[in-house]
C-alpha cells in the first residue's frame, strides 16, 4: 500500500513538473514561428531581389562587368529605358560612359535621353554593382526588339587617373517590354 501510495506521489509531481515545462515549450514554440515568419519574409526579399538582378545579356570588358536587366518602353512617352549594372572586378574606378545610342530593328539610331537617364560618370567599387539606366526618347512604331545597343567607356584606377582603359561595348538583339 506504501508503494502504491509513493508511486503515485511520483507521478501526480511529475505530472505538475511536465504542465510547467509545458507553458515554456508554448512561449519558445511562439519566438520558433515569429523568427520563422521573418526568415520566410527575408528569403522571399531576397528571391525577389535575384529575379530583379538577373541579366538578359552581360558582358566582361577591362575587368568590369556589365549585365543588362531590363528593357522596358512606355507607349505614352515614347521612350525605351534600358537598365544595367555595372560591377568591376579588380579595382575601384571611375568610370565615363559617352555616345550611348540604339539601333531598332528598322535601322533607326536614337540617342539618349540624358535628363531621364542615369549620370554617365559612375565611381565603382570593387565587386559591388551600380544600378544605372539609360532613357531613349522619341520612339517610333514600338520595335519590339532593339537590335544594337552601344556606348564607349573609359575607366580611370582609383589609384591612379592618368592611366586608363577605352572600351567599346555593344549589345544585340535586346527584346522590349512595352507598357
Amino acid at each position: 500500500m506504501n508503494r502504491i501510495l509513493y508511486l503515485s506521489s511520483i507521478f501526480i509531481t511529475i505530472l505538475g513538473f511536465s504542465q510547467n515545462n509545458c507553458e515554456a515549450l508554448k512561449k519558445e514554440n511562439e519566438a520558433l514561428q515569429l523568427t520563422n515568419k521573418v526568415l520566410t519574409s527575408e528569403n522571399d526579399y531576397l528571391k525577389k531581389i535575384v529575379e530583379i538582378n538577373k541579366a538578359i545579356l552581360d558582358t566582361e570588358k577591362d575587368n568590369s562587368s556589365f549585365k543588362i536587366t531590363k528593357v522596358t518602353g512606355s507607349k505614352a512617352e515614347k521612350t525605351i529605358s534600358i537598365t544595367f549594372l555595372v560591377e568591376a572586378k579588380d579595382e575601384n574606378k571611375k568610370m565615363t560612359i559617352e555616345d550611348i545610342s540604339i539601333v531598332d530593328i528598322e535601322g533607326k539610331e536614337y540617342e539618349i535621353d540624358f535628363y531621364k537617364s542615369s549620370r554617365p560618370y559612375p565611381e565603382l567599387d570593387l565587386k559591388t554593382p551600380v544600378k544605372l539606366t539609360f532613357s531613349f526618347k522619341n520612339i517610333e512604331n514600338e520595335p519590339l526588339f532593339i537590335k544594337l545597343f552601344r556606348f564607349k567607356i573609359t575607366s580611370q584606377p582609383k589609384k591612379n587617373l592618368f592611366e586608363n582603359t577605352k572600351s567599346n561595348l555593344e549589345f544585340k538583339d535586346l527584346k522590349v517590354i512595352w507598357n
